[in-house]
């Protein structure tokens, strides 16, 4: 191989350690803006590529990123002077009420060793936050992450005040509550007026740097083809033609409610109020014993494919980073299992679910209201809705709603958000998804079995299907 070849093979394959001589042979010391742009992008461009056609799973598009990282802390120290080495600045935030950074943190890992300035405001950031370290930063864009259907409105929000400040910042979305036409939509600021710089919706990491090297790119005619083609798009949508600058309440409609029935008996709480698990109440070896490992490694670990190649990944990567992980979060602590669970008086009205406070209605029947949860109601079909399945505050009876939440300890996140800032994306990563699926899946479900909260479903359960105890 050229000197160049090698540093492109390095990154492309994962080779981590060296890297910084193939780089000097490659003349890194004395061009280092070519080695940049004609050597190192174009290797992780590859990797983007191979990721996109189903070559390569995420942590391994993590461990060529941790060589670009190493790659790029060695190029830095003969760019201090050289012109033209920030291709731009990105305001990157998971948007305020989402707690979840993963993917963001990707974005943020490919853009920064794609040549971006990345400025990342990390989780629950609010609009003003946002846009005014755009402003401070003078950035060229600004990139929003959310995973929940419901904190995806802050994004349109973001767009509007935008506009309404007269600013003409690009953003680009992305997480997996969002699609395309919601980008589209998202464009519209006022009826049928586009937001003018634009609003791209990225479908991963790889996207969002195709996207923002569009949007930097030195010929402005380009540049802005690549804008009016997006607007283009937009206005061709059939669905968007006939809904832009209409109120859509997309399933929260109001209206009847479904037809759920109401004779059932209303079980009976355990007891009202809230209790605690613990560590002690929640063994790490019960939690680990009872993985599963399918979801673990396909879902969180980014697993692809099946028959052999799968197997090989599973068997040499996968199997290998579970046990290692296991054996270090129980010997330094780092997963602290713990959950609040309890029961609630209840009614519906709507929508929505009113949480009764718990102490007035054990100590005289009575009601306070305390919570409330609104629910999106089914479009057609059955119209079906959480709430429906409570009693509604028009009924002479009370109803019981069993709530928890559960959590690994903040342990996990400090020791992820280091593991980022050291540039070990990729143990970060399985960690990040090892703790998620605890947390999410196993913890919730062994939560259930441990607690009253069994008995109580089964109740409900028997009192709707009138299946009998045995079953």
């Amino acid at each position: 191989m050229t000197a160049d070849q090698r540093v492109h093979y390095m990154v492309v394959h994962r080779k981590k350690d060296g890297i910084e001589d193939a780089l000097d042979a490659a003349g890194v010391r004395a061009a280092p803006v070519r080695v940049l742009n004609e050597v190192l992008l174009p290797a992780m461009k590859e990797v983007g590529d191979k990721f996109g056609a189903g070559e390569l799973i995420l942590p391994f598009v993590l461990q060529s990123a941790e060589v670009m990282k190493r790659a790029v802390k060695h190029l830095e120290q003969f760019l201090e002077k050289a012109e033209g080495y920030t291709k731009g600045r990105v305001v990157l935030a998971t948007v305020y009420g989402d707690v979840h950074d993963i993917g963001k943190s990707l974005v943020n890992t490919i853009l920064s060793n794609n040549g971006y300035t990345v400025y990342d405001l990390g989780k629950q950031v609010p609009v003003n936050t946002i846009i005014e370290k755009a402003l401070e930063v003078d950035a060229d864009a600004i990139g929003l992450s959310a995973l929940l259907v419901s904190t995806s409105k802050q994004m349109p929000l973001c767009v509007q005040e935008l506009d309404k400040r007269g600013l003409d910042i690009p953003v680009l979305i992305g997480g997996a509550a969002i699609n395309r036409r919601f980008g589209r939509r998202a464009l519209f600021v006022d009826g049928e007026r586009a937001y003018e710089p634009g609003v791209f919706y990225c479908k991963d990491a790889f996207e969002g740097l195709e996207t923002m090297d569009a949007l930097q790119n030195d010929d402005e005619s380009r540049r802005e083809a690549f804008v009016a083609k997006l607007l283009a798009d937009a206005r061709s949508d059939v669905f968007l033609r006939t809904t832009v600058g209409k109120d859509i309440a997309v399933g929260d409609q109001g209206g009847e409610r479904s037809s759920v029935a109401q004779d059932h008996p209303v079980p009976t709480a355990p007891f009202f109020g809230t209790r605690t698990l613990r560590g002690s109440d929640i063994p790490l070896d019960e939690v680990f014993a009872l993985l599963d490992l399918d979801e673990l490694y396909r879902l969180q670990w980014g697993g692809r494919g099946s028959g052999p190649q799968y197997d090989a990944t599973v068997k040499k990567e996968f199997e290998p980073v579970l046990e290692r992980l296991t054996r270090e979060a129980k010997r330094d602590g780092w997963l602290e299992p713990k959950a609040v669970y309890g029961f609630f008086p209840t009614q519906s009205q709507g929508n929505d679910l009113l949480i009764y406070d718990p102490a007035v209605y054990s100590r005289d029947g009575t009601t306070r209201e305390i919570a409330r949860f609104h629910f999106p109601r089914q479009e057609g079909r059955e119209r079906l809705c959480i709430a429906d399945y409570f009693r509604p505050v028009t009924s002479s009876d009370v109803d019981v709603v069993g709530l928890q939440v559960v959590t690994v300890g903040d342990q996990a996140t400090r020791k992820f958000q280091e593991l980022q800032t050291a540039g070990e994306y990729t143990e970060a990563f399985y960690l990040h998804g090892l703790a998620g699926e605890i947390a999410a899946r196993h913890l919730t479900e062994q939560v259930v079995i441990a607690t009253d909260l069994l008995r109580f479903l089964a109740e409900g359960i028997r009192a709707i299907t009138n299946v009998s105890d045995a079953v």
